[in-house]
């Protein structure tokens, strides 16, 4: 049974095993996770209710293959912002369509973006964009030549 203790919860062995069946594929059932597990399915409800209550599961979605949507092009871009201005430009880039992550980071670079393109032109376009931002004080892109592991809604470490 999920406890949370300093913010931190803990998840017995069936919060586990319900974690990896519905990462593997959100739309199985609750009846089914049940049978699979030997619980009753008030449990599986209650025990996923009280997850997502606490937090350890986010949202249910899809997971999107970006390739077959025709964007071809993943890149990773460092940002370096302005002193003090930097929450103001990730609330502002976080709607970007192009963004699928951002991450604040130690180092040289203020903040690292994983941003997905159709063509080096949309890159191209959105970098020259980025570079118009007074408070961007430098960028440095590299293009990913190949996927090995792309899993940012998976619980692999559970």
């Amino acid at each position: 049974m999920v406890k949370e203790k300093d913010n931190i919860v803990e998840l017995d062995d069936t919060d586990v095993k319900i974690l990896k069946i519905i990462n593997e594929d959100v739309r199985t059932s609750y009846r089914q996770i049940s049978r699979d597990l030997d619980v009753s399915v008030g449990t599986i409800h209650n025990r996923i209710d009280k997850m997502v209550k606490t937090g350890v599961i986010k949202k249910f979605s899809p997971v999107i293959d970006h390739h077959k949507l025709g964007f071809v092009l993943t890149t990773i871009i460092g940002v370096r912002v302005k002193g003090g201005k930097l929450k103001n430009w990730e609330e502002k880039t976080f709607f970007n369509k192009n963004v699928v992550g951002i991450y604040d980071v130690t180092g040289e670079y203020d903040a690292f973006l994983i941003a997905k393109f159709r063509n080096t032109e949309e890159l191209n376009s959105f970098i020259k964009e980025l570079l118009k931002d007074p408070i961007i004080e430098r960028t440095y892109t590299q293009t990913v030549l190949d996927v090995i592991k792309e899993d940012m809604g998976s619980s692999n470490i559970l």
